[in-house]
């Protein structure tokens, strides 16, 4: 683990989609550079004899971040679009950053280190490991991984700002690159654009928000201003200072804010597939000795709740014993696709089920065991 860790956003957890980032740590035995042919061919590398303000926006950013530069970086003309990115081929030697030329135009040295900082970042965190939306099909799925790849973007600024070394100048970095225009035509004042964040608050959900790849510019200078006023950033800095929040304290401030703006679709989605599972792979526990006594409806009840208890029970009157085994193999199936915390929890509910269920304890641990192996959690070893 890397230093920059002690920086990530809390809801920047690729472990939630299974991802182990671990695993990629393997040293190469063979590189393959082909794919730079293309980039020498439509690009000027960067040396500091031909970009000699990149070439010292590059060499301050890693000392500021104290690593070393095992970068490529590229600049590529593009009069249109201010952008940078990171990529990695899968066999490269060195990941590649490329920088557009509207973006060396628009920025000054101490914007661009935010910028290079950022893209570093991507690469330190192994962010293009993190699933991609359009890979998956379920809705919640879609929202959740567009949640990581938010999330993922809050971590990088923050690397981008310790690069920069200036809040301000991190702060001016957004605002001309949601505006696209320089100094000439923009005033900094940053209250007058949070001003503007509270505003988009009061009118509540966004769906431009809920489906983007990266939280709004606004939420991104407001999550800038708060990670610099957080202890960890003061004794990195060693300002004297002893900070106003935790950083735990700052991600939930964060993690509020985004969900105003967002709204509650992506919770609900969720919640919604939990307790399904819950609900028929609860009452299938209850069911295994083919019975379903007073005591054990009640204590259904205490699990799920009276009315969907109460709904489901009345549908059992009326369906077979087949109809019900494929309610919890679609509710856990479907289940399976949830974030890891969440699957945690469910394995945690259907055990109480299984605690509180009358029967043979070895056919209750059997069926159990099948349900937590629907839901790609760990078999238990008892139920006592």
């Amino acid at each position: 683990m890397n230093y920059l860790e002690q920086f990530k956003y809390s809801k920047d957890d690729p472990i939630e989609f299974g991802v182990d980032l671990n695993t990629n740590n393997k040293e190469k035995n063979k590189f393959d550079d082909s794919h730079l042919s293309n980039l020498l061919s439509r690009s000027i590398r960067v040396e500091k004899e031909i970009f000699p303000t990149v070439g010292s926006a590059i060499e301050k950013v890693f000392k500021k971040l104290n690593l070393n530069n095992e970068f490529n970086f590229f600049v590529t003309a593009d009069n249109f679009q201010a952008n940078a990115a990171c990529s990695l081929m899968p066999s490269a030697s060195k990941p590649d950053i490329i920088i557009t030329s509207k973006l060396i135009e628009l920025l000054s040295e101490e914007e661009l280190q935010f910028i290079i900082g950022h893209e570093v970042a991507h690469y330190y965190y192994q962010h293009s490991l993190y699933p991609h939306y359009e890979n998956v099909t379920e809705r919640h799925q879609k929202l959740n991984i567009l949640n990581l790849s938010r999330s993922a973007e809050i971590s990088a600024d923050r690397v981008g700002l310790i690069a920069s070394g200036s809040l301000e100048k991190s702060l001016c970095a957004n605002l001309k690159l949601a505006s696209g225009l320089g100094e000439k035509h923009l005033k900094f004042s940053f209250s007058k654009y949070l001003d503007q964040l509270r505003e988009i608050e009061s009118v509540g959900e966004s769906q431009s928000e809920l489906w983007s790849t990266h939280p709004s510019f606004l939420i991104r200078i407001q999550a800038l201003i708060w990670f610099s006023m957080s202890k960890e950033y003061h004794e990195f800095f060693d300002t004297k200072k002893k900070g106003v929040y935790d950083l735990k304290i700052i991600d939930n401030k964060i993690d509020t804010t985004i969900k105003k703006i967002v709204g509650k679709q992506i919770e609900s989605s969720n919640q919604e597939i939990y307790d399904r599972a819950k609900l028929w792979g609860s009452l299938k526990v209850f069911l295994i000795d083919k019975t379903f006594s007073k005591e054990e409806q009640n204590n259904f009840r205490q699990l799920v709740g009276e009315e969907k208890a109460s709904k489901a029970i009345t549908w059992l009157k009326l369906k077979n014993q087949n109809m019900l085994d494929k309610k919890v193999e679609d509710s856990l199936s479907e289940a399976s696709t949830l974030l890891k915390t969440a699957r945690t929890n469910l394995a945690k509910d259907l055990t109480k089920a299984a605690k509180a269920a009358g029967g043979k304890k070895i056919k209750i641990l059997e069926t159990l065991s099948r349900l937590l192996n629907l839901i790609g959690e760990k078999k238990p070893t008892n139920i006592d």
